[in-house]
């Protein structure tokens, strides 16, 4: 939908009960829980699904789920109250500052970071959650012998996650052949995750255990590599080598389905093979296995389409809406229902639903889109975009909103007021920029734009803010002059390494000067610690200044850095 991300609010959340954590010192666990079982954080629980489960799976210990969504916080409690789970506690908002008062360093048993926002444009990933700093916060509050698990959806952010934690001396990767776990057999799937899974879309899972305090690492574990490496690849082969037939694969694939997730998959394999008898029961034991609304429409999906039994598929379809809650969920099910089964009546009824459920920005313009492309009803579209109009308070609300009223509707002078609303609204300087650069690009204003360019620059406070603005300045305006200004106020507040790379990096794409960057580069060097850093300013000296020589020296400091095998393959062979 290319719409904005979530970020922390400001506002204080007013609930008051006994699972809601309003406090602002370190509480007493022990008093909290009336136990000291073993504690387990999860870090951005979104609907709560998760921590739900994992709380009713394993009595035996302690939940603490930590979120800045209102509404979703909001959610999880009524939950919680309705199930009466005594063993989990909820606090609301950022993290990055929650976790220091909540938690004594050694505290935690295990941490979950479920698909945390990757942030994908430049100018906001510094509101990463997962940065070095965050990284050595959660190395300190993990007890030893504690657990971390991660999952995202995105390759960029998972590789960038596997760096920092790779760097990190307290922890060790679970898989130190490639980084990254395959799957999470001992952890429930929510309904996000499943929702990649079922389209075939991959995963990145990483998984790491927090060392003892005084235990050394690196060049043990590097030492061992070769050996590990041929121990691990003999296995392989000869796993290939006593590759079963089709039908045992899928026969070992049935009994090892985690859910109703895998047994889908493996009856459109059974299916797609010429076994539809087979695959027949095996759909009916997913139907038996699934637990909400996605598994019960994936399967009615598979069911008309692959078996073409529509009436197994209506009741299937019943219980999909039995289970939906959200507005989004009975949005999703309506479409299938009118695409799958031309039932333009149920598609309405759910319709209704899900415009009757509580629901965010984000969900009343998809339902809205939804609306007006399935049933071709644009009044009732706009009636469901005027309520998202109504509900809008934040910078980022006003600014979806003229997006989509620019890019789906046409309606350019709705975009206009709404992007001037998006401004009255705008704090940070990435806002402004942001608004800046959209003005630029869809609506040709470079009036306006430079006025909130001025307003970026005012508000910038860091050398990604300076840095972002000059590369954005020079590619909508070529306005090189101001782009330098701006870039040499990115070099007076740069500290780190990343941040004097990735200045040099734009003055080579931008100005074309390679003077100034290459002394940028010097000091990107100088600060640099981890393997990461030395690895990507070797790779930006041999993309951006050609100078291989240099490039390989700084290879060779990442190759004495690293302490995984999966490591070592990322680098030139030729330099190690």
């Amino acid at each position: 939908m290319g719409l904005m991300t979530a970020r922390p609010s400001s506002t204080n959340l007013l609930r008051q009960g006994p699972y809601f954590l309003d406090i602002e010192d370190r509480p007493d666990w022990k008093n909290l829980f009336g136990n000291c079982q073993p504690m387990k954080l999860e870090i951005g629980f979104g609907m709560g699904d998760f921590l739900i489960e994992m709380a009713i799976k394993e009595p035996h210990n302690n939940f603490i789920g930590i979120d800045f969504s209102e509404n979703g916080t909001l959610k999880l409690l009524d939950r919680i109250n309705h199930l009466r789970l005594n063993n989990i506690r909820v606090a609301y908002g950022d993290a990055r500052s929650k976790i220091p008062i909540l938690f004594k360093d050694e505290e935690l048993n295990t941490v979950y970071i479920n698909f945390p926002d990757p942030w994908p444009r430049k100018r906001h990933i510094k509101r990463r959650l997962v940065k070095p700093k965050f990284v050595k916060l959660i190395a300190r509050k993990l007890s030893s012998q504690g657990h971390l698990y991660i999952a995202t959806d995105s390759e960029t952010y998972a590789r960038e996650m596997l760096e920092y934690f790779n760097a990190e001396p307290l922890f060790q990767n679970m898989n130190q052949e490639t980084g990254f776990q395959e799957e999470r057999s001992n952890l429930p799937r929510t309904k996000y995750e499943k929702s990649f899974i079922y389209v075939d879309e991959k995963i990145h899972y990483l998984e790491y255990s927090r060392l003892a305090s005084t235990r050394k690492t690196g060049k043990y574990i590097r030492k061992n590599l070769s050996a590990k490496t041929k121990t691990d690849h003999t296995q392989q082969v000869e796993e290939k080598a006593k590759a079963p037939l089709l039908v045992e694969r899928l026969k070992n694939d049935e009994a090892r389905a985690k859910d109703a997730c895998d047994l889908k998959k493996v009856a459109d394999k059974l299916a797609k093979a010429g076994d539809e008898d087979w695959a027949k029961k095996v759909y009916e034991k997913t139907e038996v296995r699934a637990q909400d609304t996605l598994d019960y429409n994936w399967l009615a999906y598979s069911i008309s389409e692959v078996l073409r039994d529509k009436s197994w598929a209506r009741t299937v379809f019943k219980k999909a809406e039995d289970k939906a809650e959200s507005s989004l969920e009975f949005n999703w099910l309506a479409y299938s229902i009118f695409e799958i089964l031309g039932d333009k009546d149920w598609a309405e009824r759910l319709y209704e639903k899900a415009e009757s459920k509580p629901a965010n920005i984000r969900e009343l313009c998809d339902l809205a889109d939804s609306i007006s492309g399935t049933l071709g009803d644009k009044k009732w579209g706009e009636k469901v975009y005027k309520k998202a109009a109504d509900k809008a308070v934040e910078y980022s609300d006003f600014y979806e909103l003229a997006d989509i009223m620019f890019e789906r509707l046409g309606d350019k002078q709705k975009a206009i007021e709404f992007y001037r609303k998006a401004e009255d609204k705008a704090e940070e300087s990435c806002d402004f920029h942001s608004l800046a650069d959209c003005l630029c690009k869809k609506l040709g204003d470079t009036k306006w734009a430079k006025k909130l360019y001025v307003k970026a620059e005012n508000n910038a406070k860091d050398s990604i803010d300076f840095c972002g603005l000059a590369d954005s300045l020079f590619t909508n305006f070529e306005d090189e002059g101001w782009a330098i200004r701006l870039y040499g106020l990115a070099e007076a507040k740069a500290e780190e390494s990343h941040e004097f790379r990735d200045l040099a990096n734009s003055l080579c794409k931008n100005i074309g000067d390679t003077d100034w960057a290459r002394k940028l580069y010097k000091k990107s060097e100088d600060r640099a610690k981890a393997f990461f850093e030395f690895r990507w300013l070797a790779d930006s000296l041999c993309e951006n200044l050609r100078d291989k020589e240099w490039a390989k020296k700084i290879y060779k400091k990442a190759a004495k850095k690293a302490k995984y095998h999966h490591q070592l393959t990322v680098l030139p062979t030729k330099t190690l």
